[in-house]
């Protein structure tokens, strides 16, 4: 049996829609070059409840693969709102736990056990609340699962678990929010659940949490919180004897981008790309910052970190002007505003000399005495 993995797809109707489509389209076509026997949808097919268009972009998909495909509910995906799918030629959609035997998708090499996400709110309704209720769902999970393979028509035969799900100890990407309603699932109990192979979505940074138990990750960047991570589907190959392989394709996912720009003492306007191992540079109206490949069709994200009295020099029309080849661009400006000392001492001082000596004390700053005697001198000299 031949399956194709894809994770999180996430269809945001928006400025990156057309990346996501890209990427299914990626996969649409490995599943023509590779001869796969059934495409797997991991959950998160949309963001949240979908919109017209955005359905419109997983059926053409859906229509255009040449096997047959399930589509598995994750936390993202709205109840209820995958089963206008489920009518289509050779697509099954799956919101509850189940068991596909290897037969209905034209192989007799191994059944598959699917997982949907699952919900906190099933625990509180049963009574089940807080700790207790997060441990009672895990252990109940678990037995689940170790019961869809129990009940398969031929136990002996070799299994794939597919599904969306939280692993205790997965690493999520720095800008993925992970909402606490679904029940985790400890590695262990997947592990012993017997499976050939686990994949499993929910999780958007690629990962391997056990030799046969992985995370696909997102099918393309979702925000900056995923910059430079890589995005990609999967080709598992299961044989009759319980031995399989996986193949992980990249996709041709949108690139993301930060720049970094502040003003140095010594040189003045400068700027980095994040991640870049290379100098920074210096910038100016007329400068080539970057390389025109590295911001051209890109989302761009450009961070300034300056002083009130710096923010001139870093024109935001010029800016957009320089990147104007960029998907989309954006700048962030984050103004650092020097600390003043509001000692009581400092306030209540009348000279400027003792100023100053009150605030060295209030500060820890050394002020030389004769520092302070020189002051003095000046003020009595000076004429109001």
């Amino acid at each position: 049996m031949r399956c194709l993995l894809i994770g999180d797809a996430h269809l945001h109707e928006g400025p990156n829609l057309d990346d996501v489509a890209t990427c299914l389209a990626f996969a649409v076509q490995t599943a023509r070059e590779r001869d796969v026997d059934l495409a797997i949808f991991l959950g998160d097919q949309f963001d949240r409840k979908s919109t017209p268009e955005e359905r419109l972009v997983l059926r053409d998909v859906l229509l255009a693969m040449p096997c047959p495909s399930i589509l598995i509910r994750g936390n993202h995906d709205a109840l209820g709102d995958l089963q206008v799918f489920a009518g289509y030629p050779n697509v099954q959609v799956f919101e509850q736990p189940a068991v596909v035997p290897g037969e209905l998708v034209g192989s007799r090499c191994a059944d598959i056990v699917v997982v949907p996400w699952a919900e906190k709110s099933w625990l509180a309704a049963a009574g089940w609340t807080g700790e207790a209720g997060d441990q009672a769902g895990a252990r109940a999970l678990a037995q689940l699962i170790q019961g869809l393979a129990a009940t398969r028509p031929d136990p002996k035969r070799p299994f794939i678990l597919v599904g969306h799900l939280s692993v205790g100890g997965a690493v999520s990407s720095s800008g993925q929010p992970l909402i606490g309603r679904g029940l985790e699932i400890t590695l262990g109990d997947l592990v012993d659940a017997g499976a050939v192979f686990t994949g499993l979505g929910h999780i958007h940074l690629p990962q391997e949490l056990a030799p046969s138990v992985h995370y696909i990750g997102s099918t393309s960047i979702v925000d900056f919180g995923e910059e430079g991570e890589e995005k990609r589907i999967g080709i598992l190959d299961v044989g009759a004897d319980g031995t399989y392989s996986i193949a992980w394709l990249p996709t041709p996912c949108r690139r993301w981008v930060t720049i970094n720009a502040w003003v140095s003492a010594e040189y003045g306007p400068m700027e980095q790309m994040a991640g870049d191992d290379n100098p920074p540079v210096f910038t100016g109206p007329s400068a080539p910052i970057m390389a025109h490949w590295q911001a051209e069709g890109a989302n761009v994200r450009y961070t300034v970190t300056c002083g009130e009295e710096q923010e001139h020099l870093f024109d935001q029309a010029a800016l957009r002007r320089r990147f104007v080849d960029a998907h989309t661009f954006k700048v962030e400006t984050r103004i650092t505003r020097a600390e003043r000392v509001r000692a009581a001492d400092v306030a209540a001082a009348r000279s400027t000399a003792d100023k100053l000596a009150a605030w060295g004390a209030a500060t820890g700053t050394e002020i030389a005495p004769s520092l302070i005697d020189k002051l003095r001198q000046l003020e009595s000299e000076v004429v109001p």
